[in-house]
């Protein structure tokens, strides 16, 4: 009785613990299926946003490739009437009024323009049109404002690129020209419409025929951004619902292209319905997925989110610190640690690639400090930090030490001639008056110093003295200046130099 009891209680045991593999085996299942389902999920999801965004951005592309060719079109059009030597003898030479309306007249029945001017070179729009109807007047372009910034556009066009001849003056080839070279175009609400305009100088196809001095006579033409441009720029985009909407609703309804004026304020965008949205498979395919893996997606993707969380503020704080460390907060320029590692990974590279260690300080920047305060220090050292940059451009590392010293490691135009240019250069530009925040200016100068590796040592220290003694002789010479390392014994004589005046880059150490 009592073995029968026992052998109840072991097959009890071991169904019980059969059902408990089977549950372990069933959850593990249904785990596996979860991980996988919700793999597949991620996948899609990751393929699908990056396909949607693949394609927005191929339409994207598309459109400023569409908006581009429109734009070059409408100079092409523009430049067959604004460059003849009829339209400059009968429009800039003599005025002939019939030939204004001829030219205007043209630009819309045969290039659909809606609007057209002409501005003489005294600020005067003496010919305008509207449709087929062209209008002679003599009013200031002041009482068209939206037209202002592209005739001056247009005038600048024309100053860079007017060229002296025998007689007056003509115009330089524009076989090599780029667009902004031969017009200003860009966008504006003309007439309370949006348009696209365009202005350029009218020129003469040859050289015989002469501009006079003084400023340009300027065409400017427009089209209206209305259903007719919408119909030809969608004939090589075939987008659907393609409209131009002045509302500017963003992030709704569907990708859209931001149009500005030349002042940079949005004036409306185009709008189209893009082929990703009518992408709907998720609507039917993710919820069936969610409700057989919610549990385990959301834990999943609230350990994913921490840890995503979590290492990008680890490597945000790596990154900030790293920058921090290397830089100069103030100016944004390597600080001394990171010279240090430039100027012993250039000097382990000698005697095969030489290079140049410039050492610069500010002439009269405590002035500033003690008459206009730390904030004023702080703008200067940014304004010089930035002169400093563009002067040197990608020849070269420039880093702030600390105070106002700087040290440049120069790997580029060597010799001593360049060497000469780049430090007037140098001197010249830090030399311009430097606005403050308080609406001052301040003056201040430089002084440079300058050892040659190896010439002048093949160690960092002993370049590093060099440059600094070489910028001692530069200061003591009489500041705004500049020495080589080697020159530094004829501080006497270049100060001498100085005083008659002698211009011989020889005789003198400092220049």
């Amino acid at each position: 009785m009592a073995g029968s009891k026992n052998r109840r209680y072991s097959d009890r045991a071991i169904a019980a613990s059969r059902h408990q593999i089977s549950r372990l085996a069933f959850g593990l299942a249904l785990l596996l299926i979860a991980v996988t389902s919700l793999s597949l999920v991620f996948i899609g999801f990751v393929a699908s946003n990056a396909s949607d965004e693949q394609a927005l951005l191929n339409e994207r592309r598309l459109f400023n490739s569409t908006i581009t060719h429109h734009q070059d079109l409408f100079v092409r059009q523009m430049l067959n009437v604004a460059r003849k030597d009829e339209t400059v003898i009968r429009i800039v030479q003599n005025f002939y009024h019939d030939y204004a309306r001829e030219v205007l007249g043209k630009l819309s029945t045969e290039n659909k323009h809606d609007r057209s001017f002409l501005v003489s070179d005294l600020d005067l729009v003496v010919a305008e049109s509207f449709g087929d109807y062209t209008h002679l007047t003599r009013q200031p372009t002041s009482d068209t404002p939206v037209l202002i910034d592209f005739i001056n556009g247009a005038r600048s066009i024309y100053d860079r690129n007017r060229t002296r001849v025998p007689g007056g003056f003509n115009y330089r080839s524009m076989a090599d020209l780029p667009k902004e070279d031969l017009a200003t175009v860009g966008f504006a609400m003309i007439d309370g419409r949006p348009a696209m305009i365009g202005a350029m100088p009218i020129l003469p196809a040859k050289t015989t025929v002469l501009l006079p001095d003084g400023g340009p006579f300027v065409m400017v033409s427009a089209r209206f951004l209305g259903a007719e441009f919408l119909s030809e720029i969608n004939s090589q985009l075939n987008f659907q619902e393609l409209r131009f909407d002045t509302m500017l609703r963003t992030g709704r309804g569907g990708p859209t292209h931001v149009v500005r004026d030349s002042g940079d304020t949005p004036i409306g965008s185009f709008v189209w319905v893009s082929e990703t949205q009518n992408n709907t498979i998720w609507d039917t395919v993710i919820p069936i997925i969610v409700v057989l893996s919610l549990a385990l997606a959301v834990l999943a993707f609230w350990i994913a989110w921490r840890i995503g969380k979590l290492t990008v503020s680890l490597q945000a704080s790596e990154q900030q610190n790293r920058y921090l460390a290397l830089h100069d907060t103030l100016s944004g320029l390597g600080n001394r640690l990171q010279f240090n590692r430039v100027l012993a990974t250039s000097v382990a590279e000698l005697p095969s690639k030489p290079f140049a260690v410039i050492h610069c300080d500010l002439d009269k920047f405590k002035a500033v400090n003690d008459t206009y305060g730390h904030a004023a220090g702080d703008a200067v050292i940014k304004a010089v930090a930035a002169r400093m940059t563009s002067v040197i451009g990608r020849s070269g590392f420039v880093s702030r030490m600390g105070g106002d010293e700087f040290v440049i490691l120069l790997r580029d135009r060597l010799d001593r001639k360049s060497l000469k240019e780049l430090s007037h250069d140098l001197i010249t530009t830090i030399s311009e008056p430097i606005d403050l925040p308080n609406g001052v200016s301040a003056d201040i100068g430089i002084s440079v110093g300058i050892a040659l590796a190896p010439e002048h040592g093949t160690e960092g220290e002993e370049l590093m003295t060099a440059a600094d003694n070489a910028l001692y002789c530069s200061k003591e010479a009489g500041r705004g200046r500049m020495c080589f390392a080697d020159e530094k014994h004829l501080v006497a004589d270049a100060q001498n130099t100085q005083d008659d005046g002698d211009d011989n880059e020889d005789s003198a150490a400092c220049a």
